[in-house]
């Protein structure tokens, strides 16, 4: 066959995009169970650093131990919405936390809430996944950053845009209010947006559980 044929170029053409095909999804398919392990990990870890539980080691196998030990979890749900929860700790010291997820300023923004069990207070907060530029909104990430929350009181009293602020307020000294990041003002709006549409919707969920 003439190799410049239209023919020719076609086969070529074809045959190199079934074999480059044929390899990409042996490759895709090699790798879905470490992919699946890694996300697993990556969860749990998330979680130990969230709930600050005590973990042996740093393998995957400490990190799941530890959330098997230490968390309950369980799935609610109410007026449309569903909430993966987790709790542990003595009935006096009970700590509750769940999955939020909402848009930050490039693509989503999913992390780990924690908060005294009636709510008032946040414990602890770390991101599992987010798009923001790295040294800029990426920073949410980093320790300042998400201690700041730590202690943080929920103001429930204030309008449901309100309840957390993150950035510049009327107050500068408010216990419902954490500095935003440098340079990465959007991410941080986007954030507090974000979380403040979460919480409200996760207290009726939470309240509604707690009735039944």
């Amino acid at each position: 066959m003439n190799k410049s044929s239209p023919s020719y170029v076609l086969l070529f053409v074809l045959a190199v995009s079934v074999v480059s095909g044929t390899g990409l999804s042996a490759v895709h398919h090699a790798t879905l169970d470490t992919l699946a392990k890694n996300e697993t990990l990556h969860r749990n870890r998330t979680l130990s650093r969230a709930f600050l539980l005590d973990v042996t080691g740093d393998s995957a196998e400490a990190y799941q131990e530890a959330v098997d030990r230490f968390l309950d979890v369980q799935e609610i749900r109410a007026e449309g919405r569903s909430f993966e929860v987790f709790a542990t700790g003595a009935p006096s010291e009970r700590r509750v936390g769940f999955l939020f997820a909402g848009l930050g300023f490039w693509g989503p923004i999913k992390g780990i809430a924690v908060f005294t069990e009636d709510l008032k207070t946040m414990v602890n907060i770390q991101f599992l996944e987010h798009e923001e530029t790295p040294g800029l909104g990426g920073r949410i990430e980093e320790a300042w950053f998400s201690n700041q929350f730590k202690g943080l009181e929920i103001a429930w009293d204030e309008p449901a845009d309100e309840r957390v602020l993150i950035g510049g307020a009327a107050d500068p000294k408010a216990r419902n209010r954490v500095d935003a990041i440098t340079g990465a003002s959007q991410t941080s709006l986007a954030l507090m947006k974000s979380l403040n549409a979460e919480l409200e919707s996760f207290r009726k969920v939470y309240d509604k559980r707690m009735v039944e």
